[in-house]
C-alpha cells in the first residue's frame, strides 16, 4: 500500500490568463502565477526634458510597472512597488490607473498575497467598465479587462470579453491566447482552445507563449507526438527560457523518458537556479527513480526559497513516506494542507501516514473523511478509508469501503484483497477467493498489507 498519486508536478504555463491551482498527475497547473504573455505596449512614455522631478519619478514608476511582460515571481516584488509608488502619485490617467491596477494584482498574486490582489482586480475591472465604450469597444482594453476577470475567477465573463476582443480586432494574438489559455484551464475545452492557439500561430507564427500552451492542450489529449513538436519548437525559439524547458520535461516526464525530464529540468535550473518549479519536478523524477534521499534534497532547496508552495510540501511528505519516516511525512502534508485547504490527495496521504504509524486512528479517519469529501470518485482515498477501518477492528464498514471501490473497478488487486482480509474477519469463506483473485492480478498484493501489519 503506498501513498496516493505518487509525486505531483508543477505544472507550468506561459500565460497570465493561469492564474490558479490545479495538482494533478504530471501535466497540471499551479498555484504560482505562470509566466505571463507580453503584455499590451504601456501608455507610458520618456519624461519630458522640462518634467518636474515628481513628474519625472511618476513616468518611470509607470513604465517600470507596466512595461514588458506581465510579472512573474521573478521581479513580482519590485513590480508591485513600483505600481504602487505610481499609483499613490494621483498623477496617472484614468487608463494608466486601470492597467497600473490590473498589473499590480499580478504581481501580488505571484507574491502570495491574494486578498489584496482581489482588490486590485475589482477596482480594475470597474476602471475598464467605465473606460470601455459598448457601442464602439476597444479591444485591447477588452482584452485587459478580461485578464482581471480571468484573474479573479470570473470565468464566463473573462470568455465573453476575449471573444468581444477578438470580434473588435480580428488579428488580436493576445486574445485569441488568453481566451485559449481559458477554455483549456478553466473549462478543460482543449480542442477549442487548440483552435484559439492556431489562431495565435497564423498570425505569429514564432509565437513561443502559443507553441508551449498548445502543446501542453495536445499533452492533456494524450497526443504526446504533437506535444513534443510544438514543445521542441518553442525551445528551439526560446533556449534560455526555464519555463519553456520545464514544460517539455513535463511532456516528457509523461511519455515515460525520465532521462529527457531530468535533462531539461537541469537546464532549466542552469538557467535559474533558484527555480523552485523546477527542482520541484526533478524531484518527482528523482522519486520516480527510485531516489527519494534526492528527491528530499531537492525539495527542502525548494522550499526554502518558496514557503507558500503547497506540492513542495506535499511531494516532500511523498518521499519522507517512501523512507517510512512517516512523522515527517505527516508533518509535511500538513503543511501542504495549510496552504491549501481543498489538496484532496494531502489528506489522503496523511490519513494513511497516522494509519501506518498507528498514532492516531481517530485523526486518521477524519483525514479520510475530508478526503472522501473532496475527491469522492478517488479509489485511493476508498482503499485507505479501508485500510484504517481494518486497523481499527471494524471489517464490516472496510468491506464497505472496499466494495465501493470495487464497483467502479472490479480488478483492483489492492481492494479485492483488502476485501478479502475483512471478510476472512467477519467469517466470510468467500474473503480467501478474493485474495486468491487478487494474488492472480498483482502476486506483491500480500506484501502491501503484511509490511503495515495486517495479513
Amino acid at each position: 500500500m503506498s501513498a496516493s498519486n505518487k509525486f505531483l508536478v508543477f505544472a507550468v504555463g506561459l500565460l497570465v490568463a493561469v492564474i490558479g491551482y490545479l495538482a494533478v498527475d504530471h501535466l497540471s497547473r499551479t498555484s504560482t502565477p505562470a509566466p505571463a504573455t507580453p503584455a499590451p505596449a504601456g501608455q507610458a512614455t520618456a519624461p519630458p526634458a522640462d518634467a518636474s522631478t515628481d513628474e519625472a519619478a511618476t513616468r518611470q514608476a509607470y513604465t517600470d510597472c507596466v512595461s514588458g511582460l506581465f510579472p512573474t515571481q521573478a521581479d513580482a516584488e519590485s513590480r508591485a512597488a513600483a505600481c504602487s509608488k505610481a499609483l499613490q502619485s494621483r498623477q496617472l490617467k484614468p487608463d494608466e490607473i486601470a492597467l497600473a491596477r490590473l498589473t499590480r494584482g499580478i504581481a501580488r498574486t505571484a507574491l502570495g498575497d491574494k486578498a489584496l490582489a482581489g482588490e486590485d482586480y475589482v477596482d480594475a475591472v470597474q476602471r475598464y467598465d467605465r473606460l470601455i465604450d459598448p457601442s464602439n469597444p476597444n479591444s485591447l482594453a477588452l482584452y485587459r479587462r478580461a485578464v482581471a476577470l480571468d484573474s479573479s475567477g470570473q470565468t464566463d465573463k473573462a470568455l465573453e470579453d476575449y471573444s468581444a476582443a477578438i470580434k473588435a480586432d480580428p488579428k488580436s494574438s493576445l486574445a485569441f491566447l488568453g481566451r485559449g489559455v481559458l477554455l483549456a484551464v478553466r473549462k478543460r475545452a482543449y480542442d477549442r482552445a487548440i483552435e484559439d492557439f492556431d489562431k495565435v500561430l497564423v498570425i505569429e507564427p514564432d509565437n513561443v507563449e502559443a507553441l508551449v500552451s498548445r502543446g501542453d492542450a495536445f499533452a492533456q489529449l494524450g497526443d504526446l507526438g504533437r506535444a513534443m513538436a510544438d514543445l521542441n519548437r518553442a525551445v528551439a525559439l526560446a533556449p534560455d527560457k526555464p519555463t519553456v524547458l520545464v514544460t517539455r520535461g513535463q511532456v516528457e516526464s509523461r511519455r515515460g523518458n525520465l532521462a529527457g525530464a531530468a535533462r531539461d529540468y537541469e537546464a532549466a535550473l542552469k538557467l535559474d537556479q533558484r527555480y523552485a518549479a523546477a527542482m520541484i519536478n526533478l524531484a518527482a523524477v528523482r522519486s520516480m527513480q527510485g531516489e527519494s534521499g534526492a528527491a528530499i534534497d531537492l525539495l527542502d532547496q525548494a522550499i526554502a526559497i518558496d514557503r507558500r508552495n503547497p506540492l513542495a510540501f506535499y511531494n516532500r511528505g511523498y518521499a519522507e513516506f517512501a523512507l517510512k519516516q512517516y512523522d515527517k511525512a505527516i508533518a509535511d502534508y500538513g503543511a501542504a494542507i495549510e496552504l491549501d485547504a481543498g489538496m484532496g490527495l494531502a489528506y489522503n496521504n496523511r490519513a494513511l501516514s497516522r494509519a501506518i504509524a498507528g498514532s492516531d486512528l481517530v485523526a486518521a479517519l477524519a483525514d479520510s473523511d475530508q478526503a472522501l469529501k473532496l475527491l469522492p470518485l478517488n479509489l485511493e482515498v476508498r482503499d485507505t478509508r479501508g485500510f484504517i477501518y481494518l486497523k481499527l477492528g471494524d471489517p464490516a464498514l472496510a468491506l464497505n469501503e472496499y466494495n465501493a471501490a470495487l464497483t467502479i473497478d472490479p480488478n483492483r488487486a489492492l481492494s479485492l484483497y483488502g476485501r478479502g482480509l475483512a471478510r476472512i474477519k467477519m467469517g466470510d469463506g468467500a474473503g480467501k477467493g478474493d485474495q486468491e483473485a487478487a494474488l492472480t492480478i498483482n502476486p506483491e498484493v500480500a506484501n502491501d498489507f503484511a509490511i503495515y501489519g495486517l495479513k
